[in-house]
């Protein structure tokens, strides 16, 4: 972010890789921890100026994609996005995403994507829960270039295909790839339980629920799985 608002050339796809992550963030600031040299820890500056405002979460969506792409290929199909935008595999948590948008008026100037991703960590504090990494999974340690190198050109892959218009098609193969998809699941609302089952994601990134009460929806701060 330092660099955007000093830098007045520094080009679209710029990345910032840190190998000793001292003050990670994930969702709603919660913190992010990574053992140094273990796990891949970076952030990419994109500038998806060709996307109008209402369409935001379309980017998210792209980028999930294009993680789960690369995963996939190492772990198999039960790896899952879980909305909005961590990484699972079947119960646990592997990974996940940040975008920090950066809007000039009606305008969205840049995008900063910030990926956290456990690749070759083997233990975790006692006090984080549900929580796994490549090398767990795999039973195998992992060349971390290799697999920077192979989500570089999935996630340009991705954002090209959203630079085409391909917002529908990317948007049902998230779903397809939505953890818990069609299956009954415990939510929480302020402080209230409810069993529903995902249906899927709006244009706009609103979670959609198929409740007792007909069709609900959500945004990111509204609601916590159980």
């Amino acid at each position: 972010k330092k660099l955007v608002a000093n830098s007045k050339s520094l080009p679209e796809g710029t990345v910032k890789l840190a190998e000793d992550q001292f003050a990670g963030r994930g969702q709603f600031d919660n913190k992010w921890i990574s053992q140094p040299g273990k796990n891949l820890t970076f952030s990419i500056l994109i500038s998806p100026t060709f996307l109008p405002l209402f369409q935001q979460f379309s980017l998210n969506i792209a980028v999930s994609l294009a993680i789960n792409d690369v995963l996939r290929s190492f772990i198999g199909s039960e790896c899952k996005i879980k909305w909005p935008n961590d990484i699972i595999f079947k119960v646990q948590k592997l990974g996940g995403m940040l975008i920090e948008n950066i809007v000039r008026g009606t305008s969205w100037k840049h995008a900063i994507v910030g990926i956290g991703l456990n690749i070759n960590q083997d233990s975790f504090s006692g006090s984080i829960k549900n929580i796994t990494s490549m090398v767990l999974i795999a039973g195998r340690e992992f060349v971390l270039s290799d697999i920077l190198a192979q989500l570089f050109a999935a996630i340009e892959k991705r954002y090209c295909q959203l630079q085409n218009g391909d917002f529908a098609l990317q948007r049902e193969e998230y779903k397809d790839r939505l953890y818990r998809l069609n299956t009954l699941s415990s939510f929480e609302r302020e402080g209230e339980s409810f069993d529903a089952e995902i249906n899927g994601v709006t244009e706009s990134g609103l979670l959609e629920l198929k409740t007792n009460d007909g069709l609900r929806y959500f945004g990111l701060k509204e609601l916590k799985y159980i």
